[in-house]
């Protein structure tokens, strides 16, 4: 699906933060089987972490760069980003004296994060040519807005892309400004043939910011997170739950407790919010999310809760209970974070699935 938005730009794939908490090694190998051969990370021991296990494709790294650390890039092969005048002179002289490295210029069209400004963009590339053991990779931008409603921003930032593109001419063998929102919202940012690279990252996943556009798209969320029961009780009406005491029985009810909690990525902001699945019914967090454990209100004594026993599987979000979007709902935040948050320490399974 997603490559029929890109049209002829080839996919970048973004594993940046652990492939977005699904796991980065696993992803990029998958998507290598499904023949993307770009990828992109936020940090440069990512980068080192993905050659350590093999792989050898492109890997950009979007950090700007700080100029002691520039050997790394050029030791592990990976993509610098040239985010300023400064680092592109740092580079042209780590190049010189450390080996070959591959930049990707990154153009502020008004994101306002990192990148040079666009009138800057010429004299940039010029400087960067001149410079021995470098090789001009790519020229990119950010969108800022291009995931929601309105439009208008992110023409205004592909306006600008487009009149640096046409002051630095052929200089750079590719030219990438679609992300996942552009790609699914803003045809205009991969409609250029030739070099166009679309760089994908939270689309990948099955999720965007917006509940609404992943629907259209026809996006399948990848992740379930999911744990066990370790303990079931019954309590009696007025007794409390967890720390701070911020949930009372009503009644007599059954408490199942749950072997995760924030340390693993399960939100402490979803105190009394959120619901979880299990055997098919969904039941409320009850009570203090803890740092390992957390608990949850099974109902009545006489309810279906009470065929809940410890062992049984619970499903914090993904297939079988709440979405990874009512979750960041209840957390207040984004898909993206709840992803992204979940912990090393929680093993990862996966299973193939149509790549459609």
């Amino acid at each position: 699906m997603l490559r029929r938005h890109a049209g002829q730009a080839a996919l970048l794939g973004v594993v940046k933060a652990n492939a977005y908490g699904h796991g980065a090694l696993a992803v990029t190998r998958t998507l290598q089987n499904l023949n993307v051969r770009r990828f992109a990370v936020a940090t440069v021991p990512e980068g080192i972490y993905l050659r350590e296990n093999g792989i050898e494709d492109p890997v950009l790294v979007f950090a700007s760069p700080l100029p002691p650390f520039l050997a790394a890039y050029a030791r592990y092969d990976l993509g610098v980003t040239v985010s300023s005048r400064d680092v592109a002179e740092a580079v042209a002289v780590t190049a010189r004296h450390e080996g070959p490295l591959r930049v990707h210029v990154k153009v502020d069209t008004g994101m306002h994060r990192i990148g040079i400004a666009p009138e800057e963009a010429e004299a940039v590339t010029r400087l960067l040519e001149r410079a021995p053991g470098i090789e001009l990779t790519g020229l990119w931008t950010h969108f800022a807005t291009a995931d929601e409603d309105d439009p208008f921003f992110a023409k205004v930032q592909m306006d600008r892309f487009e009149a640096v593109v046409k002051a630095v001419g052929d200089a750079y063998r590719h030219l990438h400004v679609a992300n996942s929102g552009a790609l699914l919202q803003l045809p205009r940012s991969v409609a250029q043939p030739g070099r166009l690279l679309a760089r994908t990252g939270i689309a990948l996943y099955g999720l965007m910011a917006d509940e609404r556009l992943a629907a259209t798209a026809g996006l399948q969320p990848l992740m379930r997170f999911a744990s066990r029961v370790t303990q079931v009780k019954t309590i009696q009406a007025g007794e409390s739950i967890s720390y701070g005491r911020r949930w009372t029985a009503p009644g007599p009810r059954r408490i199942a407790t749950v072997g995760a909690g924030y340390a693993d990525g399960y939100p402490r902001l979803l105190t009394n919010r959120a619901e979880v699945g299990i055997q098919g019914h969904r039941y409320p967090v009850a009570g203090t999310v803890c740092m390992d454990m957390f608990m949850v209100d099974l109902g009545p004594p006489e309810g279906p809760g009470y065929y809940v026993e410890a062992g049984e599987e619970v499903t914090l979000w993904g297939e079988g209970g709440p979405s990874a979007f009512d979750v960041a709902r209840w957390a207040e935040t984004i898909p993206y974070e709840i992803c992204c948050g979940v912990a090393t320490r929680v093993p990862r399974f996966y299973r193939t699935r149509d790549s459609g």
